[in-house]
């Protein structure tokens, strides 16, 4: 892929853990809050119209690619990655390409249960 072509600025966020007044995680999260930003391509693949709650929405999926970092490695389901404005759900995070140093997200806009 042509390095040209990271041409969106990728904002990961990510749900800090709770701590109780000893320091220890409680288990629970906060709040989705930025955790880094990179530079990354998206291709979209898909959209289409679902019902949720009794209303129609519209659902968009693709797949962003990143190069593979420090930072990106740490990329889990349990993200959320804003992009072009929108907040995507992070579905699926492949393995870092040893080839040619990139990681394949898939992400979609449907993030049930907001």
């Amino acid at each position: 892929m042509d390095s040209g072509r990271f041409e969106h600025r990728a904002e990961f966020l990510r749900q800090p853990a709770i701590l109780d007044e000893d320091e220890q995680d409680t288990g629970d999260r906060g709040p989705y809050a930025p955790a880094f930003t990179i530079w990354a391509n998206f291709r979209p693949q898909s959209v289409r119209e679902a019902a949720q709650g009794g209303a129609a929405q519209n659902v968009e999926a693709g797949v962003l690619t990143v190069r593979t970092s420090a930072q990106s490695r740490t990329i889990t389901n349990a993200d959320r990655v804003k992009i072009l404005g929108r907040d995507f759900a992070v579905d699926g995070v492949g393995l870092p390409d040893r080839r040619t140093g990139l990681i394949a997200l898939t992400i979609s806009s449907n993030l049930g249960g907001q």
